[in-house]
């Protein structure tokens, strides 16, 4: 099984190929995600994971797409990143596109091209579980910062 770990900065895997173009992090390979092609042969992962990384790129959906390229058929994309109404979204001024858990909701796919990409599940994480106590948290988000402060979207690729 091959497994990608793109923009693995510290978080180095054992057993998967991580990918950064860092000088002072450990990794397998070196590159910058904003340039693409990706230096992969078409159909070559089973697993890609990008923790906090999307949203820093240039433009996520031509990354995506690339992904769907070096990934094989039923491959799972993992993808992790700030919620638009985190602390840590809203202060990174290295962060390009903010995203919530309807950033990728079917029509949306459709409409940026991603028809490979299906929504297997989008999870809401906290780093705090006192948040989790919050009431009506899915009705209260739109009105507190910091309700949430990751999502994690799952995509399986479908060729």
């Amino acid at each position: 099984m091959n497994k990608l770990n793109l923009g693995c900065g510290k978080d180095y895997r054992q057993g998967w190929l991580n990918v950064d173009f860092r000088d002072d992090v450990k990794l397998d390979a070196k590159h910058n995600l904003n340039k693409i092609p990706y230096p992969f042969k078409k159909n070559q992962f089973d697993i890609v994971l990008m923790r906090m990384i999307l949203e820093h790129l240039d433009n996520p959906i031509k990354v995506l797409k690339e992904i769907i390229r070096i990934s094989k058929n039923k491959a799972i994309i993992e993808v992790v990143v700030p919620h638009a109404n985190s602390y840590a979204a809203i202060t990174d001024i290295q962060h390009k596109t903010h995203f919530t858990e309807n950033s990728f909701n079917k029509n949306l796919l459709e409409e940026y091209g991603l028809n490979n990409l299906i929504l297997k599940k989008v999870e809401l994480q906290f780093k705090n579980t006192w948040k989790k106590c919050i009431p009506f948290k899915k009705y209260l988000k739109i009105f507190f910062i910091g309700v949430y402060d990751n999502i994690k979207f799952i995509f399986e690729v479908k060729k």
